[in-house]
């Protein structure tokens, strides 16, 4: 409200017409004044008290008018002034008139209606309300000044009243009129102004939605497609507004025929643009069926989501149960360690627990596994230094297994810096040596890995983890990442994946690279700014137990 009391009160382009067509009504009203005028010189039309100041004064009305015609065409000078200017000509004007004719009762004191119903309309209350009490006066004054001066003649005073009471009351009509009609433009542009935002907000939320959208009308011709269905569709952007859903899509304009046909609630499967899309159709306008929208999603996108909720849940589950068989768990570990110590055990009841405590430190490994799962969190992350952090990793793992396989790292002789969780990093290394030392060593007298650092075609830095082993299976590649999968007796099958659950809590990935000569796994670490790609490096040699 406050906003529009500070908006100056003539402000639209439409007052200028406003002003144009007042100006054309004033020049046909001097025209026909004129015209009068001169055609009846044998028998006056009006009845005048003085033709020859009547004839002249409508001359110059006539010029007059001209002129501020031509000036509100030209829109010089100001509005306001060109629209004061001429309602105080009308008034000296028509109140002349008055006085040279015969008074109130000759009528042209009612041709001041229409000029101060403009001002009205056209200038604020003060002024309209100035222009109008001039020209109550002048009304007034030339009354009791024709009974002066025209002998003979009798001041109209009731007469003259009563019109300036009617100029009155068309003034505060026509601003009270015009106040109401320049709020209600100002509500309906403002109105307007927020539905054009609105659609665009929503032309901009239904363009950046998951799900792919399409609009259509009863010929289906596309009304609106956002970029998620041409996408999913494998179309070029734009759609021009006229295309056809028949055109570029015909499987799905198949699945809407059959869905008019017979609507129904279960999801029909549509292949479509090289993608399995699962498409949802409802009617806009329930009364008139005249658009009909359609979501399409991805059914692939879809499962994956499911499944991975599905393991969200299986794992909290699995982990509720790994916490709550740990407690018996180590119930029954403590008492297999006291009946070791009795005295009255022997040899076949001794190898028994020793089959009891080496099955109970598997399934203590599993839970463990498990619990580590629900703590993959890559909060911990810190800046590493690759190379002198692998070099510390390498000697703590040396030092930690007598059997320690010979380390060699490549392309981190300069500073490479990561974003990375120590401890995660660290059990993930240590997790593929385990392996390599569980896997590798078939026939070898020295085990060997190396650890070399080099960047991809995307310019990401990796680190590959290979050994000198006989390698994976290809039976075996595509399934080693999995939960569970173990081609160890004794395994758990849990490292690989949580492993690479680690990884991608760190914003990297890790996975098995297929080559000749041994098995290899490849870290693809997360984007770190001002990483350049790495120059070759000579390898750095670390025997086995140092």
């Amino acid at each position: 409200m406050s906003s529009r009391r500070a908006t100056p009160f003539i402000r639209h382009a439409e007052d200028w017409r406003a002003v144009a067509l007042f100006g054309a009504y004033r020049c046909l009203v001097a025209f026909g004044l004129v015209t009068t005028a001169l055609l009846s010189t044998d028998a006056p039309a009006f009845e005048t008290a003085m033709p020859t100041l009547f004839g002249l004064g409508c001359l110059i009305y006539l010029a007059e008018c001209v002129l501020a015609m031509v000036a509100a065409l030209i829109r010089l000078p100001a509005l306001r002034v060109q629209i004061v200017v001429a309602v105080a000509v009308d008034v000296v004007f028509f109140t002349g008139l008055t006085y040279a004719s015969a008074g109130v009762a000759g009528g042209f004191g009612m041709l001041l209606i229409a000029p101060l119903s403009a001002a009205g309309m056209l200038l604020p209350g003060r002024l309209a309300g100035l222009l109008t009490a001039g020209a109550v006066i002048a009304i007034l004054g030339q009354e009791a000044l024709r009974s002066l001066r025209l002998p003979g003649t009798q001041a109209e005073s009731m007469q003259a009243g009563i019109l300036g009471a009617l100029l009155f009351f068309t003034v505060l009509v026509s601003h009270w009129l015009a106040r109401r009609i320049r709020s209600s433009e100002a509500l309906a542009a403002e109105r307007a102004t927020e539905i054009r935002d609105l659609a665009e907000l929503n032309r901009r939320i239904i363009r950046q939605m998951q799900m792919g959208a399409i609009v259509v009308d009863a010929q289906r011709r596309i009304q609106l497609i956002n970029d998620a269905a041409l996408e999913l569709l494998t179309l070029a952007s734009p759609v021009p507004q006229d295309q056809t859903l028949t055109s570029i899509t015909p499987e799905l304009d198949q699945a809407l025929t059959r869905w008019q046909q017979q609507p129904r609630e279960t999801v029909e499967v549509v292949h479509a643009g090289g993608h399995v899309l699962l498409p949802t159709f409802s009617r806009l306008d329930r009364a008139h069926a005249s658009s009909i929208l359609i979501f399409i999603e991805d059914a692939l996108r879809q499962s994956e989501q499911a499944q991975q909720l599905k393991l969200v849940s299986i794992g909290r589950l699995t982990a509720s149960i790994a916490h709550e068989i740990r407690n018996p768990l180590g119930a029954i570990s403590h008492a297999g360690q006291l009946l070791a110590e009795s005295d009255a055990i022997g040899p076949d009841e001794q190898r028994l627990l020793d089959i009891v405590h080496r099955h109970s430190r598997r399934i203590d490994s599993i839970i463990a596994s498990v619990l580590g799962l629900s703590r993959r969190s890559g909060g911990g992350r810190e800046t590493i230094n690759l190379g002198p952090w692998l070099d510390n990793a390498i000697e703590d793992y040396c030092q930690q297994h007598a059997q320690a396989p010979q380390f060699t790292t490549c392309g981190v002789g300069h500073p490479i810096e990561i974003q990375f969780d120590p401890a995660h990093l660290r059990q993930i290394l240590f997790n593929l040596w385990d392996n390599s030392q569980r896997h590798g060593r078939r026939d070898l007298t020295v085990l060997r890995i190396t650890l070399t650092a080099h960047d991809n075609r995307y310019g990401l830095l990796c680190l590959d983890i290979a050994d000198n082993g006989p390698g994976l299976e290809p039976a075996i590649a595509s399934r080693i990442m999995e939960p569970f999968f173990t081609t160890a007796h004794d395994g758990t099958g849990l490292g690989l994946y949580i492993a690479r659950e680690l990884c991608e809590a760190n914003g990297a990935q890790l996975a098995p690279v297929t080559r000749p000569g041994g098995a290899c796994f490849r870290i693809i670490f997360a984007h770190t700014p001002g990483h350049l790609p790495n120059p070759q490096h000579a390898a750095t040699a670390h025997p086995p137990g140092t």
